[in-house]
């Protein structure tokens, strides 16, 4: 076999958590090809396996993984269509993201710009439609090459095949564990890029007193308000944000505004916001700061001081001491707003 595959790797060093016991074996994907090979071979061993990206959205168990963590490192960033108006561009799945943005946006490409700054690869993107300040993943996605491991063929699905939602699609929910991400190609705007609607982006631009930005300056505000915000993992290992924004009724929304008078719904405020199917979405992150969580040290863990979205390892933690933190603001939430907060992140763990 042509593939190298290694034994015995610390799993903790392949997440932006730095949680994770140890891989009984490991490969890396660098072709679609590849994978033909790589799944005859768990066939005749069979051996489970589990797929990774950047790692940044995986929380691994501390034991022993004894089957193959399969790493996606295809590399490809080419134009596939232009016209006047717009262009498509498809992305190996190994790409780094932020790499993939900077790159469309060196082009005169709008639409992604507002992504700025989100760690991972580009083949993880679609798994849980990312997004920031109004932008996401099934925005601009035009399609997905895939391999079926139903069928062991490769696929391409369209933008309505992949089932997108708020931080879901049809790889997290319905088709788990069926597709594996090849490459992703993104149909851009040659238009001039819009300011996000939210607040920080817009008091960034008055602050320097641009009404007509560029995609360019739109993507070093992000990058910029992000800083302020986010702890870069390689300097506090964290995951990023660690719970969705939940979605509400109106009348759990009610009592939430009710118990702060002083928050209005959007667009006065960021942090109750009225969706089209009569509920509400609400910011987690500002929930859990009303519990009294930001900044809170629990040991090995925290919760970041400036972020209150952001739990981090602080010392060494392993999956059950930070699980203990999450279960814990996800009970003092259900007790105090009765609202569940779910994680972002994917929870993996081991058979025993």
């Amino acid at each position: 076999m042509s593939l190298k595959i290694k034994e015995n790797v610390e799993l903790a060093q392949l997440t932006t958590m730095k949680i994770g016991g140890t891989a009984r074996y490991f490969t890396e994907i660098t072709t679609a090809d590849q994978l033909a090979e790589i799944f005859d071979w768990t066939a005749n061993h069979n051996m489970p396996y589990l797929i990774l990206g950047g790692g940044s959205n995986t929380i691994f168990d501390n034991g022993t993984y004894n089957g193959l963590v399969i790493r996606m490192d295809i590399k490809g960033f080419e134009v596939v269509e232009d016209d006047n108006d717009q262009s498509i561009i498809k992305v190996g799945a190994g790409e780094d993201w932020d790499e993939t943005v900077k790159q469309s946006v060196d082009m005169g490409l709008s639409g992604m710009e507002a992504l700025s700054g989100i760690p991972g690869t580009t083949g993880a993107t679609p798994y849980q439609n990312i997004g920031a300040y109004g932008q996401e993943i099934k925005d601009t996605l035009d399609s997905v090459e895939v391999y079926d491991t139903t069928d062991r063929q490769i696929k391409t699905l369209t933008n309505s095949e992949c089932q997108f939602g708020y931080r879901d699609s049809i790889f997290k929910s319905s088709q788990k564990g069926r597709y594996i991400i090849l490459s992703v190609s993104f149909k851009l705007s040659k238009k001039p890029a819009e300011i996000p609607n939210y607040k920080d982006v817009q008091r960034y631009f008055e602050k320097e007193k641009i009404s007509n930005p560029t995609a360019m300056q739109i993507r070093n505000a992000i990058l910029e308000i992000r800083k302020n915000k986010f702890v870069d993992p390689s300097v506090m290992p964290n995951s990023g944000s660690f719970f969705k924004n939940p979605e509400v009724s109106r009348s759990v929304a009610d009592k939430l505004l009710a118990l702060f008078p002083e928050i209005k719904p959007y667009p006065q405020d960021n942090k109750v916001f009225p969706l089209e199917n009569g509920n509400y979405k609400i910011a987690a992150g500002w929930l859990i700061q009303e519990l009294g969580y930001k900044g809170k040290d629990f040991g090995k863990v925290r919760v970041d001081p400036n972020h209150a979205l952001v739990l981090e390892n602080k010392d060494g933690a392993t999956q059950q001491d930070l699980l203990k933190l999450v279960q814990e603001i996800q009970a003092s939430a259900k007790q105090k707003f009765d609202i569940d907060l779910e994680p972002e992140p994917v929870i993996v763990t081991f058979d025993s």
